[in-house]
């Protein structure tokens, strides 16, 4: 159930991060769905927290019915590569990554 989607930011950029979970192609009802957490890291299986960059936690967007979940990041993470996953806990008690990918930072070149 994990898509592969990857996020372009620039730096300080803070708007949020929208998901859509999605099965068999429909949205699927994340309602009961907790502990929605995306981690942003240098490394893309890390064995601990040395190389963590930021951890958001995701909040429901719209009642759950729809599938959509958010991530607002504090935009401290600077200008590089990274890896992500998106993860949540869902209404089984079961941990569930529903999206990972590539995470880059750029520096906005429109500033001096």
């Amino acid at each position: 159930m994990s898509a592969t989607i990857d996020i372009s930011r620039k730096r300080g950029d803070t708007r949020r991060i929208v998901f859509e979970i999605t099965q068999d192609g429909a949205p699927l009802p994340i309602v009961g769905w907790t502990a929605f957490k995306l981690t942003v890291d240098q490394s893309k299986a890390p064995a601990d927290n040395t190389t963590l960059a930021e951890q958001m936690t995701g909040a429901i967007t719209s009642g759950g019915t729809d599938g959509r979940v958010h991530f607002i990041p504090a935009g401290t993470i600077p200008p590089g590569s990274y890896f992500y996953d998106a993860q949540a806990t869902d209404s089984n008690g079961e941990k569930i990554t529903f999206a990972e990918g590539k995470y880059k930072v750029t520096q906005d070149i429109t500033k001096t």
